[in-house]
């Protein structure tokens, strides 16, 4: 059986012709679609070795705003305002940022990411359905 890279690593193939192409995401645009790079090489060694130089020149994009230690609240905000919210219509908008600011971010936004459990959102979710609507 492979051995599985880390995340992160990228991917190594072999081509038709040949030659190994190695592939590595160095970050995300506006619409959260990857943006990758790719290097060729003649032997897989040669392929991780140039992948891997790639990867530490291409070292310095990834957003300084994202921490795993930030508040899922921060994160939220984050994620809202630069990646939903400009494909939201404005009433929709509104009904997202109202449930965000009255029932998110109280009860599980001072939670940082790396500390945010699946148990944590399963409470969240159970709160919710038990309080229902007024």
């Amino acid at each position: 059986m492979a051995r599985k890279r880390k995340s992160g690593d990228g991917t190594v193939r072999l081509r038709k012709d040949g030659r190994r192409e190695g592939r590595v995401v160095i970050g995300y645009d506006d619409n959260g679609y990857p943006q990758t790079k790719n290097v060729l090489a003649k032997t897989k060694n040669e392929c991780l070795e140039k992948l891997h130089t790639l990867k530490e020149s291409c070292g310095g994009m990834k957003s300084t705003e994202l921490r795993p230690e930030m508040p899922f609240g921060d994160w939220l905000t984050y994620w809202y305002e630069n990646h939903s919210k400009p494909k939201l219509r404005p009433t929709t908008q509104a009904n997202y940022e109202s449930r965000i600011r009255l029932h998110i971010v109280p009860e599980i936004g001072k939670i940082p990411l790396n500390k945010l459990t699946q148990n944590d959102l399963q409470q969240f979710y159970a709160r919710l359905k038990k309080a229902g609507r007024l």
